[in-house]
Parts: C-alpha cells; sequence; structure tokens
C-alpha cells in the first residue's frame, strides 16, 4: 500500500467514527426527550396556612415620609457686600475677594440666571474672623465690596442647651463660646447656660469653637 492510499483509507476511517458517534448522541439524546417531562422537576410544596400575625411588611427607604423640615444652610454674602440685587449687577464673579480670605471663608455658588459664581459664606460651618483690614474688601476692584463703617451683621447667635457640654454635665463645664466670642460682654452665662446678646455680630466664632456635636449653637 502507497502513501497516499493509507491516508485516505484512514481519513475514510475517522468519517465512519465520527458517523457512529453523531448516531449515538441522537439516539440518547432521543431517549432523555421521550422520558417523562416531570421527572426531573420538584414536587410541587405543600401549601401551608400562614400565621398572619407573623407576617412581616417590609418598608422600602423611598416608601418612608420624613416628619423632618429640610435643613436650609444659612448663606450669605461676603463682609461689606452691596444690597443683594446691586451686589449681582456689581460683581463679576472673579474670585479675588475668595482668594484674598486668609481663613478660606468665602466660596463660589453658581448662579444660573446670570451663569456667574458669586462669592458666599456659611458661618455655622466656618467663621468670620472679623479681620481688621478686611482683605477680602481691598481685593474687590468692582465695588461690589464697600469698606464698612460699622461691625458687620450677618445674623444673630441662638444657642440650643440641649446640646451644652454644660447641660449634659449639670454643671459649668465649659465657656468656649464666650473666650472665642470676639465682641466683650455678647456672652453671658445665667447659671450655667450660655445667652447672646443683640450686639452679637453673627460672626460664628462661637459655633467654631462649641465642642459638642450637634453644635450647641446655631447661627440665624
Amino acid at each position: 500500500m502507497n502513501r497516499k492510499d493509507f491516508f485516505k483509507k484512514g481519513l475514510a476511517r475517522m468519517l465512519d467514527l465520527a458517523q457512529e458517534s453523531a448516531a449515538d448522541l441522537a439516539s440518547g439524546f432521543k431517549e432523555i426527550t421521550s422520558e417523562d417531562p416531570n421527572r426531573h422537576q420538584p414536587a410541587p410544596k405543600k401549601k401551608t396556612k400562614k400565621n398572619p400575625k407573623k407576617e412581616t411588611s417590609f418598608i422600602l427607604p423611598h416608601q418612608v415620609k420624613s416628619t423632618q423640615k429640610k435643613k436650609i444652610r444659612n448663606i450669605q454674602s461676603p463682609p461689606g457686600a452691596l444690597d443683594e440685587t446691586k451686589f449681582l449687577k456689581k460683581c463679576t464673579g472673579c474670585g479675588d475677594c475668595i482668594y484674598a480670605c486668609p481663613y478660606s471663608v468665602l466660596f463660589p455658588v453658581f448662579d444660573e440666571r446670570s451663569e456667574k459664581h458669586f462669592p458666599r459664606m456659611d458661618v455655622n460651618l466656618n467663621a468670620c474672623m472679623l479681620c481688621k483690614d478686611w482683605p477680602c474688601i481691598s481685593a474687590c476692584k468692582d465695588e461690589a465690596l464697600l469698606p464698612l463703617k460699622n461691625a458687620p451683621k450677618f445674623g444673630q447667635a441662638k444657642g440650643i442647651f440641649e446640646f451644652c457640654l454644660n447641660h449634659k454635665t449639670g454643671e459649668a463645664t465649659c465657656s468656649n463660646c464666650k473666650d472665642a466670642c470676639p465682641v466683650e460682654g455678647v456672652v453671658n452665662f445665667k447659671g450655667i447656660k450660655p445667652s447672646f446678646s443683640k450686639a452679637c455680630t453673627g460672626c460664628g466664632q462661637c459655633v467654631s469653637a462649641c465642642p459638642t456635636f450637634p453644635r450647641a449653637i446655631r447661627i440665624q
């Protein structure tokens, strides 16, 4: 037998074997499909009566109705700002006052109407340190911030005594708010409870000094 015939017979034998295997697979598959279709299905579970008292209903987070009012941040204009209408017209959103503040009190807030970023502050988050030279005002070249003749008024400090450390200890444990206040006589104590006079500038330094969380003081 020459080499050519040898390879021909070998290839023919391989094809015969492949056909036999395919036939066996088809026969086996036919036997499987002809069996009871419910053979491999799990037996139906017996129905049991549920005790309605033991049922637990689950409520998704978005289904819970909140009774708490949304907290509004106390966003304000920088020291020396004109009234809001004039301030928005004068301010170009250059950000010079923001960069000039040595305590990073000011931050930009985008206004969709004018498509500009205006400088704002929230003394409940970061107190104004009432700088004597007012670098934020000096940096404004558009006269949107003008030199102050009197001390600024950002708001009024209000105590939340239930959060106060003195309330928790029942003693005069803390006087941080009085020690931190830059205006003499604004913070006074009636026993262990601090009070804030109308002379308060609302700078927020007492808020920053309060050691409790939540803070026992808020500028409104």
